[in-house]
C-alpha cells in the first residue's frame, strides 16, 4: 500500500505506508500506560488527546517501539527513526499529516518507525 498523499483523510492511516489503522487502545510499555497502537509496517503510534504533549508522546512511542525497554528507548540514536504527526480536526472530522496547520489545539497521533538499515 502506498503512502497517502491526500491532504485530509476520514480515517486514521499510517503516514508511512497508508494502511488503515484501528483506533488507539490502552497500551502498557514498561511502567507506563497510554493510548496507542502498531501498524503492520513496523510503525507505532501514540495518541495525544490534548495536542499539547508531543514530547511525552515521543517518549511513550520510543518505549512502545522498544517493547518497554527503558535503556533502549532512552539511548536511541538521533536520526535512527522516522517520525510523523497526524492531527485530527474534530470540526472537520478529518485527519491530516503534519503538525496543526490552523494553530488550534487539536488531538494528535505521534508516529515513529525505525529507519531501514
Amino acid at each position: 500500500m502506498e503512502k497517502n498523499t491526500d491532504r485530509y483523510s476520514s480515517a486514521l492511516e499510517c503516514p508511512f505506508c497508508g494502511q488503515a489503522l484501528e483506533p488507539p487502545a490502552e497500551v502498557k510499555a514498561g511502567f507506563e500506560t497510554f493510548e496507542g497502537g502498531r501498524c503492520a509496517c513496523g510503525a507505532v503510534y501514540v495518541y495525544d488527546r490534548t495536542g499539547r504533549k508531543l514530547g511525552e508522546a515521543m517518549m511513550e512511542a520510543l518505549l512502545l517501539i522498544n517493547d518497554g525497554d527503558y535503556d533502549k528507548a532512552f539511548s536511541a540514536e538521533e536520526g535512527g527513526y522516522e517520525e510523523e504527526v497526524v492531527t485530527f480536526y474534530e470540526r472537520l472530522g478529518r485527519f491530516a499529516a503534519g503538525r496543526d496547520r490552523f494553530g488550534e489545539r487539536a488531538p494528535k497521533f505521534y508516529f515513529l518507525r525505525r529507519k531501514p538499515l
